[in-house]
């Protein structure tokens, strides 16, 4: 038996944990860390020493998600245009 298979599964954090580089305190991303919703960003802090943890960009305001359809709309446009254009170079 090698030393990981004597772990249990509570001594591994959970796949959802964040954890403060200064300080060490963990929690899962909806524990107790301070949250700041500003336009277009969520900003998470550690509730103890108050370092900036991560800021996740908000995919549901008008704005970012107009911007990201955009986005998308184009690159699968350009996906299908190079599809296009392989299957006519290489079709006998």
């Amino acid at each position: 038996m090698s030393p990981t298979d004597s772990r249990t599964k509570h001594d591994v954090p959970a796949k959802a944990t964040l954890f403060c580089p200064d300080c060490g305190h963990q929690s899962r991303y909806d524990g107790d860390w301070a949250v700041v919703e500003r336009r277009g960003s969520t900003h998470y802090r550690c509730p103890g020493c108050h370092a900036p943890i991560t800021t996740r960009p908000n995919h549901t305001s008008r704005g970012t998600s107009r911007f990201f359809d955009a986005y998308w709309q184009a690159w699968n446009h350009g996906i299908r245009a190079w599809n296009g254009l392989v299957h006519r170079l290489l079709s006998p």
